[in-house]
């Protein structure tokens, strides 16, 4: 896989069975997200549609030689509270890459490759950050106004 053929991008991170963060987004612009990566879970859930430069700023922060290191990365030692980190880079059929780490929130001694996807995860949760607590906020304010 190479960075021109990533249509979309795909982070989840999943601890004790919740969702503490969702994140789907394209090259043409659609993105959703849920949550804020911590628990307890923000079940709150947006989609809309952007000019595509969020998605773009995190394919042009991706070292292509990442990709092939993808695989699922099931760590031994899972200290503190059960947690996975997935992140998948789509392309067309069957060009897809996948990086999978699941560990413990206090698992020490991770490699490399986690702490790269854990700044990968921060830069699209800050990337989307305002949008998602503005349409909150919104969404908030629609069901004052409807009671």
């Amino acid at each position: 896989m190479n960075k021109t053929t990533i249509q979309k991008i795909r982070i989840d991170i999943i601890s004790n069975e919740q969702s503490a963060l969702s994140i789907l987004m394209d090259h043409e612009g659609r993105i959703s997200r849920q949550g804020s990566g911590t628990l307890p879970a923000d079940e709150f859930e947006v989609m809309s549609n952007n000019d595509g430069s969020i998605f773009s700023a995190l394919i042009d922060a991706i070292d292509e030689k990442v990709f092939e290191h993808a695989g699922i990365y099931n760590h031994p030692d899972k200290t503190g509270q059960p947690i996975t980190y997935s992140i998948a880079f789509l392309g067309e059929e069957p060009d897809i890459s996948v990086f999978e780490f699941r560990l413990g929130t206090e698992t020490e001694d991770v490699g490399e490759l986690m702490p790269y996807f854990d700044q990968f995860i921060s830069k699209a949760v800050l990337a989307t950050n305002q949008w998602y607590e503005a349409e909150k906020a919104r969404a908030a304010e629609e069901r004052v106004d409807e009671s």
